[in-house]
């Protein structure tokens, strides 16, 4: 009599939403790959599917650590007119475009979900099918941030809305273990009220954003077909009055600048919050859920960092993850 064969547990990757704290997966990834332990499925939301879809389209974590290390954040800010966000995301989705090595879901070496939220019909969407870096571009839209992404007529924010960590997807893709990576912090203290401190990189994108209405402003009032002397005049003094650091001063006062507020009451808090009550559901997942203290959702330049505490909080884990997956490695 023939010996059945055991099959071997497939393994589910669910990387959670966060931000610049995203940048943790690469760190998990880098551990997984050391101990030749691949995911067999991938759902992300937000920062995790930036991660996720670049890894299913082939990127190695080496890749991803270097393209991201050599971004410079500022060249991917492309300002409009603030309607529904400050951004208008097209210069970020060339960058993701490129990133997932301009693939569509049906040639990823992993399946792959990616996590929405549907603002037409209110509700949480997985995009598995169609441009990678379009549904990517719908997760990490930060209302107030980024103007929404329209697929197909319909608009997208941030996945973190509805699903900060997708567990339940990778289950639904068929996955007999799931790694959930959640990057909201939950053994540190939940804030209630007040956000921290804005990170360089806001001032850095608030200066810019203030700059850029003050040359756009120069080019309507003094208009090219003005003498060029009189133009270059008066645009020296608009720029000399309105100085952006003065702007930002009577801008900002004592409170903080309102598009700050809003990223950090909708991404700081409910994104934490939303994923701490999800942890609640994800008892049978394996969690890495590391502690992260003195740095933030917006500390794009500190990559190496976050990438350092996902590899250590991933070593802890491996010993239990081989066990649930039966010993192999």
């Amino acid at each position: 009599m023939a010996v059945q064969k055991r099959k071997r547990p497939k393994l589910g990757l669910a990387l959670g939403a966060g931000g610049a704290k995203g940048f943790i997966h690469i760190g998990v990834l880098k551990v997984l790959h050391k101990h030749h332990i691949r995911p067999s499925y991938l759902a992300g939301t937000s920062m995790g599917s930036v991660i996720a879809a670049a890894y299913a389209a082939g990127r190695t974590p080496e890749e991803m650590e270097d393209f991201l290390k050599h971004t410079d954040w500022r060249e991917i800010i492309d300002f409009t007119i603030p309607k529904t966000g400050l951004l208008e995301g097209k210069r970020i989705s060339r960058k993701l475009d490129e990133l997932v090595l301009h693939k569509r879901f049906k040639q990823t070496v992993i399946p792959l979900s990616i996590i929405a939220y549907d603002l037409s019909d209110k509700k949480k969407v997985i995009f598995n099918r169609g441009d990678i870096a379009q549904a990517v571009r719908a997760s990490i839209s930060i209302p107030g941030i980024f103007n929404p992404m329209t697929i197909r007529k319909k608009k997208y924010v941030d996945g973190a809305v509805a699903d900060p960590n997708p567990f339940e997807d990778v289950k639904n893709m068929g996955a007999d273990v799931v790694l959930l990576v959640d990057t909201s912090n939950p053994k540190s203290e939940v804030l209630k009220t007040a956000a921290p401190p804005p990170a360089r990189f806001l001032p850095s994108l608030k200066d810019q954003f203030v700059r850029e209405e003050i040359a756009f402003l120069g080019t309507v009032l003094f208009p090219e077909h003005w003498p060029k002397v009189i133009r270059k005049t008066l645009r020296w003094l608009l720029k000399t009055i309105f100085y952006p650091a003065r702007v930002l001063r009577m801008l900002a006062g004592k409170e903080p600048y309102p598009i700050v507020k809003i990223m950090y009451e909708t991404f700081h808090l409910l994104n934490d919050n939303l994923a701490r009550e999800q942890l609640i559901h994800a008892q049978d997942c394996l969690i890495i859920s590391p502690k992260i203290d003195g740095l933030q959702w917006s500390d794009f330049d500190k990559a190496e960092q976050f990438i350092k505490i996902g590899e250590k909080a991933t070593e802890k884990i491996i010993p239990e993850l081989k066990k649930r997956l039966g010993g192999e490695s």
